[in-house]
């Protein structure tokens, strides 16, 4: 399928440009205040309920709780303690911060923005409630001009329950579980009090909760630019449509520049389209450069600039066949990792030279794409995914999803519509992935994830949507033909036939194959390796140990370069790019060791190996000659 641009121009010629939640930046006229640092901290009961909000703890002091302390912000609050009680809490905890705002900033508009709280936030300034937010990994913001106090000190106030909220917890859905426990028979073995909840998901990573993702007070003019869309192709097409709060009287102005600075565009409309001659091209790693350029939008009363703001992105384009993807007409295949934002000590937290480290470390390896498994990673992440021209596939956070109710589908469909919202126009972001392995055998699944996808086209007609399938089968599945591509999780020699490493790649072979066959679809597998413990050295090889994990991910190569060759898949991405945390259970030794690098990012075995492959594959204009 080959989306066109005018397709989208259409689409947004007929809507209203929606409200979207800009990126922070500092210019001549806007700028923020950082709440990043420490914050009073202070934890409810395990499973207690809601006695904070019930008691009005946003009407008090934190600091002077007995059992306050700090907490810094950002970063997941369960690795910071010295016990288990904070570690595997279930419940709220709430955070405050004490922040004096000047008087010269009194006719600024003041708006608090949380780049990522997980997973239920309820916010308060100087004890009035101004917002609450469900769902963690994506921004929210809230003006609270009105509460500010200038001049003074002011009281920021944050309660954050990690199961969404206490009386809302979707029971099933996210399978949050009461804690009756029953053995086979239905007999129960053991019971704790009514309405206690587990810390296990049903998802394999660590439940990690608390503010994640730095906090701001953003200080912008009181006529202000709210939403930028850009749409370029690989032609020199674009079309560009900004939106604000209050045009009356203002004037607009708008100047596109290159790389280099030079001006190549400018108009006084608010939308406006053109084409480029000769425009410089974003290509992915190993395609060619990825070239980015600014549009700049302005707006001006009485010759006085009042606001400005400037988004950068670039001239690409994504489009499909039955059985490849290409970026700018060109085939694109993904050599790349599933990931996840985690470290030793801050968990989910945001930290610079984390990212920085993972990002070069990707680099290194040959990689040119990944994708944000399990959930959107942060703001700062897809503008270096830009600039080094890194491919990205952005994923809702829904992972082993079972449950397909109304009420879900609605936030899943709010959560799908806030990451398009932020992401798109990151050239980076070539496809949208709706959930990861869902239980989508499912008849009713079919219905659900229909109106995700129709959320997904409907607000961009220029990306594919994917959904990453595993447990199901290519013969059980309810939604896959909806799918533009079908990204796909498996893991011959583990959890399937583990020590069988000579059947491997006939089993991925037959399997990847059959789902070609049945959907005729473009196929990225997403998903496979092994675990090994960092060090643990057999041979002949184990299981846990590296030599076992490298072979596995050998075996597993032959396959994909026999299905590339036959143009069965158009990627394929290791799981797991680093170590990582897990909640406890017997399959797993202090977290997932399914990592070619250990959490503190040392080389297994296994990274050397990988890079070899993705160094040999790195020039993309050379995939026709692939032994």
């Amino acid at each position: 399928m080959i989306p066109r641009l005018w397709d989208f121009l259409i689409l947004l010629l007929t809507t209203s440009l929606a409200t979207c939640l800009l990126h922070v930046q500092k210019n001549e006229i806007r700028t923020f205040d950082s709440l990043d640092g420490l914050w009073t901290f202070v934890r409810e009961p395990h499973n207690g309920g809601d006695i904070g909000i019930g008691n009005q703890w946003n009407t008090l002091d934190l600091d002077k709780f007995s059992n306050a302390t700090v907490m810094p912000v950002p970063s997941a609050y369960n690795d910071i303690g010295t016990g288990s009680e904070l570690r595997d809490h279930i419940g709220w905890v709430w955070y405050e911060k004490k922040e004096f705002v000047p008087l010269r900033d009194r006719n600024m508009r003041h708006v608090l923005r949380f780049a990522s709280v997980n997973y239920f936030a309820v916010v308060y300034v100087n004890s009035e409630k101004v917002t609450s937010h469900t769902g963690g990994h994506l921004p929210f913001e809230v003006d609270v001009s009105s509460q500010i106090k200038f001049g003074a000190e002011n009281k920021f106030t944050v309660a954050v329950n990690n199961t969404l909220s206490w009386s809302t917890i979707p029971q099933g859905d996210f399978n949050y579980q009461k804690l009756a426990q029953r053995n086979i028979s239905g007999r129960i073995l053991s019971r704790l009090p009514d309405g206690a909840v587990k810390n296990v998901g049903n998802f394999d990573f660590f439940n990690y909760a608390g503010i994640l993702r730095t906090v701001q007070l953003v200080k912008i003019p009181s006529t202000h630019i709210q939403n930028i869309n850009i749409v370029a192709d690989h032609t020199g097409s674009f079309f560009f449509e900004t939106a604000a709060n209050n045009l009356d009287g203002i004037q607009v102005e708008v100047k596109m520049f290159d790389g280099d600075s030079n001006q190549v565009y400018t108009t006084n409309q608010t939308k406006g389209e053109g084409k480029l001659e000769n425009a410089k091209l974003w290509w992915p790693r190993g395609m060619g450069d990825p070239n980015l350029y600014t549009l700049e939008v302005s707006l001006i009363s009485d010759g006085e600039l009042i606001d400005i703001y400037r988004e950068t992105f670039g001239f690409r384009t994504v489009t499909w066949s039955d059985s490849q993807i290409f970026i700018n007409s060109k085939p694109f295949y993904c050599l790349g990792f599933g990931m996840h934002e985690d470290f030793e000590l801050i968990g989910r937290g945001f930290n610079q030279a984390v990212m920085t480290k993972d990002l070069n470390l990707l680099e290194w390896m040959g990689g040119n794409c990944y994708r944000t498994t399990h959930y959107p990673y942060s703001e700062e992440r897809m503008f270096e995914n830009d600039r080094r021209g890194i491919a990205v596939i952005v994923e809702t956070p829904a992972v082993g999803l079972k449950g397909f109710s109304k009420a879900n589908n609605n936030l899943h469909i709010k959560m799908l519509t806030d990451m398009i919202d932020r992401d798109k126009n990151h050239p980076s972001v070539f496809a949208w992935s709706l959930a990861n392995e869902p239980q989508t055998a499912k008849k009713e699944s079919r219905a659900y994830f229909k109106t995700l996808v129709d959320t997904a086209h409907g607000i961009d007609r220029t990306r594919p949507v994917t959904t990453v399938y595993g447990p199901t089968n290519f013969d059980n599945d309810e939604t896959a033909d909806l799918m533009d591509f079908i990204c796909v999780n498996r893991y011959y020699g583990w959890y399937i036939d583990m020590g069988y490493i000579p059947w491997i790649n006939q089993s991925v072979y037959w399997d990847i194959s059959l789902w070609r066959e049945t959907f005729h679809k473009p196929i990225i597998v997403t998903e496979y390796g092994a675990d090994s413990i960092p060090g643990l050295n057999q041979e002949p090889s184990v299981d846990f140990s590296e030599q076992y994990q490298n072979e596995v991910i050998q075996e597993t190569h032959h396959a994909f370069d026999a299905l590339h060759k036959d143009h069965t898949i158009t990627g394929e991405m290791i799981w797991n790019f680093a170590d990582f945390m897990t909640g406890m259970t017997t399959t797993r030794a202090v977290g997932n060791h399914k990592g070619v690098f250990t959490r503190s990012r040392q080389a297994k075995i296994a990274a050397y190996t990988l890079r070899n492959r993705y160094l040999k594959r790195f020039d993309q204009t050379q995939l026709e000659i692939w032994d």
